[in-house]
């Protein structure tokens, strides 16, 4: 295996959020963030530097061995790239110094369409030398695929289990204009769609899937709320899941000591969980700090304190109760001014500040402007008109990080930018960005990006699902998840790609097969549904499905396939023998008042021979003699097949048994054999075949009893049809004697 580094990428690696303030994880990890890319097998492992930032391809001395702790090292010291790998390479460990003597190159071309590609060992000296012998283990070719890779079967379930919920939303929204608030039903399946990224995020380990969740948490929170909470309690969950802070250790360290109230940290931590709206937490650190009190007031501060945070005005009606709560806040802020101990009084006061929503105390205390906008907005004033106002004096002291992705998302959110939000999210994932974009298009909140009349772009929901279309149309398992998406955009742009591609997916089964048929149905599609049933009659005729390709056909009246099915039937048989049908095309033989109308009319030449055979094997010569003469008779039969028919008369034109033609056949079939041989092309064709089923006679392990070929094996072909006239004047002589 040969592993390659990519420094051209940047990003990779998986950071997760905590889903409670007890699972502290890292705030949104910039594509700078140091990875670990995740441990190869040692045993035959070469690293170089990867050709994807350059271009070029990586000669053999800018390669070198390295054993299993070495390659720990270097995956130490290159934390900052991803790591690729390809299967199976033939230099084993230790000998790449003789891979290296040869001169070789290494080259790799990633696909057109996919995050993978293949690489080989080129034969031409890196320095321009004469070309070298290949050895066999460098002819090959090596699949190299990324690990990361969106294609990868967890990625795809995310796809389709974010389509179920899009097709559930749609079903159920049925409100043709702005969404009453009171009967919203995206709050509900925003969270489903969070829920659903969460559990990719977590499983695939995608730093970019974990950066597009950061966003969509912010932009659900912001505009999507539930309706038992407030946006501004949705706005420091988003907070504390992305950027817990205090941690569960730094809590932990100060609160198990002898005396929580003594350690410098004590008031640092809890005007921190006040700060981030985690009032439980911070009532249970004030109960249980072992204050020393020195007198009645401390006590009651203190009491006063756990009160005032653990009624915190929460859920739907919290907005009602957020003044008197707040004006308790003040008060209390000014009943701690008159406390004698020095630090309670202090750290009192500054949280009496946070609660009661001091902009100077909470931008003193803050550390991103994340913080700052979430703090405000919960405390000073909650109304859903001002998170804007509050963004904009948060980035006045804390900018905004835009080398981070997630951080430069959540900003356009909560700045109401919706259209880049949508943006940087389609950079993270697209399937992400459509399904945020269909979100806020059912919202309404992109109807004013939409009147821009003087560029002919789709709008943003509809650009980002024919993106998110293609790449499902594009991928093996995914296509009717992207033709859905296609079908649900305007204009004709999505309608055009569902044709192109329609064509080219495989139908494994009738039940994909008959889903691709409704589509072409409701949109209108006939070429393409004929060019579908005529791919899948041939995958049934591969299959020896033949009765079941001749009915798809015939329900598009495909009259030039049916015919071409029959002679291709009558071929095989004549040439390899009579097999046992399949139960579709047994019932077409055995029942042709069964068959439709044109299976019926096309499958009379392969029915008649089928009856003859049948005939012959039950001892009824004279029936079967009828059957194959009416066949040779037969004005349409191809000029092929006339020969090797005629061969199937010998055992019927036996002197040793009686008669099974009567003179006015045999002479229609002497007439049918003289227009034959007057036609050159007809004839050639005819011997020709006819030949070749004398050779395929002489190959087989074994033929029928009944099979004329075992006596005329080794008779040439144009022996055999003398032999079939001479036998056929002889016949017409004894009918006319028998008749006297």
């Amino acid at each position: 295996m040969f592993s390659f580094t990519d420094p051209s990428r940047s990003g990779s690696g998986h950071s997760t959020f905590s889903s409670s303030f007890g699972r502290p994880r890292p705030i949104c990890s910039s594509f700078k963030e140091p990875v670990t890319p995740a441990k190869e097998s040692s045993r035959t492992t070469k690293a170089f530097v990867s050709p994807f930032a350059t271009g070029r391809s990586i000669p053999a001395e800018g390669m070198r061995d390295v054993s299993e702790e070495e390659e720990e090292e270097d995956e130490e010291e290159e934390g900052d790239v991803f790591t690729y790998a390809l299967q199976n390479a033939p230099i084993a460990t230790g000998r790449l110094r003789d891979w290296q003597d040869r001169g070789r190159t290494l080259k790799f071309r990633l696909s057109p369409l996919h995050s993978d590609g293949i690489a080989w060992i080129d034969e031409k000296r890196v320095d321009g030398g004469s070309e070298a012998h290949a050895a066999p283990e460098e002819m090959k070719i090596f699949p190299a695929e990324i690990p990361d890779s969106a294609l990868s079967d967890e990625y795809l379930k995310f796809v389709k289990d974010a389509h179920e919920l899009y097709r559930a939303l749609s079903e159920a929204d049925q409100i043709g204009g702005a969404i009453d608030p009171s009967e919203n039903i995206l709050p509900k399946y925003a969270t489903t769609f969070l829920q659903i990224l969460d559990v990719a995020r977590r499983r695939i380990f995608d730093e970019r899937l974990s950066e597009a969740y950061v966003v969509c948490h912010c932009l659900f929170a912001s505009y999507f709320v539930d309706p038992a909470i407030t946006r501004a309690e949705a706005i420091m969950d988003w907070l504390n899941q992305s950027d817990p802070r205090p941690t569960t250790e730094e809590t932990s360290d100060i609160m198990t000591t002898a005396v929580p109230y003594n350690e410098p940290g004590f008031w640092e931590m809890v005007n921190k969980l006040a700060l981030r709206g985690l009032f439980y937490q911070c009532s249970n650190c004030l109960k249980e700090a072992d204050m020393p009190y020195s007198d009645s007031q401390s006590k009651e501060a203190l009491q006063t304190a756990t009160s005032i945070l653990e009624t915190a005005p929460k859920g739907a009606k919290a907005f009602e109760g957020h003044r008197k709560w707040r004006a308790h806040a003040i008060a209390f802020g000014e009943q701690c001014t008159k406390l004698a101990d020095t630090n309670l009084r202090k750290g009192l006061i500054i949280l009496a500040n946070i609660l009661r929503g001091d902009t100077d105390t909470i931008l003193t205390l803050s550390e991103s402007w994340q913080e700052v906008t979430a703090a405000l907005f919960l405390f000073h004033d909650p109304a859903p008109s001002r998170l804007s106002e509050y963004y904009h004096m948060a980035v006045a002291q804390f900018p905004v990080d835009f080398t981070v992705i997630s951080e430069a998302g959540c900003a356009a959110v909560i700045a109401g930018d919706i259209p880049k939000a949508l943006s940087i999210l389609e950079r993270l994932d697209v399937c992400v960005a459509a399904h945020i974009a269909d979100f806020c298009d059912r919202q309404r909140m992109l109807d004013d990006f939409y009147n821009i009349e003087t560029l002919d772009l789709p709008p943003f929901r509809d650009w980002l699902f024919m993106a998110h279309g293609i790449t499902c149309c594009a991928t093996a398992g995914t296509w009717f998840i992207g033709a859905t998406y296609l079908k649900d955009t305007e204009g004709t742009q999505g309608l055009s790609i569902i044709r192109e591609s329609i064509t080219h997916v495989y139908p494994d089964n009738e039940a994909t097969l008959s889903e691709l048929l409704e589509i072409c149905k409701d949109l209108q599609f006939e070429s393409e549904a004929q060019e579908i049933v005529i791919a899948w009659s041939k995958l049934q005729l591969s299959r020896n499905q033949v009765g079941s390709a001749m009915e798809w056909l015939d329900s598009i009246g495909n009259s030039l396939e049916m015919r071409a099915i029959t002679w291709q039937l009558l071929e095989s048989t004549l040439l390899n023998g009579l097999t046992l049908p399949d139960t579709i095309l047994q019932r077409f033989l055995v029942s042709p008042r069964l068959c439709p109308g044109m299976i019926r009319e096309f499958i009379a030449p392969y029915a008649t021979y089928f009856a003859f055979k049948n005939h012959l094997n039950e001892g009824d010569v004279v029936e079967a003699a009828q059957s194959l003469a009416s066949l040779l008779q037969f004005g349409f039969l191809p000029g092929r097949f006339f020969g090797a028919l005629l061969g199937e008369l010998l055992p019927l034109l036996d002197r040793s048994q009686p008669r099974t033609l009567p003179t006015s056949e045999l002479i229609a079939i002497m007439n049918s054999l003289y227009q034959w041989e007057k036609d050159p092309q007809k004839y050639t064709e005819g011997v020709r075949f006819l030949a070749k089923t004398l050779d395929a006679a002489r190959q087989a392990t074994e033929l029928a009893d009944d099979d004329w070929r075992v006596e005329h094996v080794n008779v040439p072909s144009k022996e055999v049809i003398k032999l079939v006239r001479s036998k056929l004047v002889s016949e017409v002589s004894r009918a006319y004697l028998e008749e006297l």
